[in-house]
């Protein structure tokens, strides 16, 4: 496998073709590959082998390769496996590690899924467990409508990762030709000026200064703003903290309420954790 590889993992039919468009722009721009997966749960002894479905690896299997062939006629490097645990995201995250994957590609979870179990986490949603536990940066996406992507929203906020953000923004831009358009809420009127400066820096130092158009408001980053905003766009990309910066799960947060009840197509940005 080339030297920078993103991970897709696969569980909805409808998503293959969105997640895999998206993770080859990413992995197209850095000259890497992709790792295909999906996960099949592993029976435990407190649930009944009729409490699964006999055909979950034959499913598992046409996900992936359905994955598989729509990479390689991208043009892309592929590999693909099919996983089996007893939790879901041990599944996915050991997929991710196995292949030192540079980025997880994943769609929303959005609802609790029943195999996951809370007693060993402390997050009770798929892609909690799996941002927490993952050693890559993860991308989710919610998928609005189709891939039809001409401009994109990037909320500029404190805790954006710069550096996660180029390996999205950039492919983005440059190989689908998404206009980007940057938006910092600033606090006051007094430190708009302050706040264009800051983020023209960041922007710089990251390579995104081409990318796209910055402008600097002054307002509230709450999810009621960021969800009307929406309307005006194709895509919106937000940003999280890390989550043992966080108080609560990325449940009910302001990122994930914009994922849930975004008017368009959500990428959430989750850094991985740093030691």
């Amino acid at each position: 496998m080339p030297e920078y590889t993103v991970a897709v993992a696969l569980s909805n039919p409808a998503n293959v073709p969105k997640l895999i468009h998206i993770a080859a722009l990413i992995a197209t721009e850095h000259h890497g590959g992709l790792v295909v997966t999906s996960v099949v749960p592993a029976p435990d002894e407190e649930t009944p082998a009729s409490g699964h479905d006999p055909d979950a690896f034959d499913k598992a299997q046409s996900l992936v390769q359905r994955g598989y062939e729509a990479a390689l006629a991208r043009g892309l490097q592929c590999e693909r496996s099919v996983a089996v645990g007893q939790h879901i995201h041990e599944g996915i995250v050991n997929v991710a590690e196995g292949h030192q994957a540079n980025l997880l590609v994943m769609g929303m979870s959005e609802s609790p899924h029943p195999l996951l179990e809370a007693s060993d986490i402390e997050f009770d949603r798929v892609v909690d467990a799996v941002a927490a536990h993952v050693p890559c940066n993860v991308l989710v996406a919610k998928f609005r409508d189709g891939m039809h992507f001409d401009s994109a929203l990037v909320l500029v906020s404190d805790h954006i990762d710069f550096r996660m953000a180029e390996q999205v923004i950039v492919p983005l831009h440059r190989r689908a030709g998404v206009e980007i358009e940057f938006v910092n809420l600033a606090a006051s009127q007094q430190q708009v000026g302050q706040a264009r400066t800051q983020v023209n820096q960041w922007l710089e130092e990251a390579g995104l200064t081409g990318c796209g158009h910055l402008t600097v408001q002054v307002g509230e980053e709450t999810a009621d703003a960021i969800i009307e905003a929406s309307k005006s766009y194709d895509l919106i990309l937000l940003g999280t903290p890390p989550l043992h910066q966080l108080k609560h799960r990325l449940l009910g947060t302001v990122a994930e309420q914009v994922v849930a009840n975004a008017h368009c197509t959500t990428l959430l940005m989750l850094p991985a954790e740093k030691d």
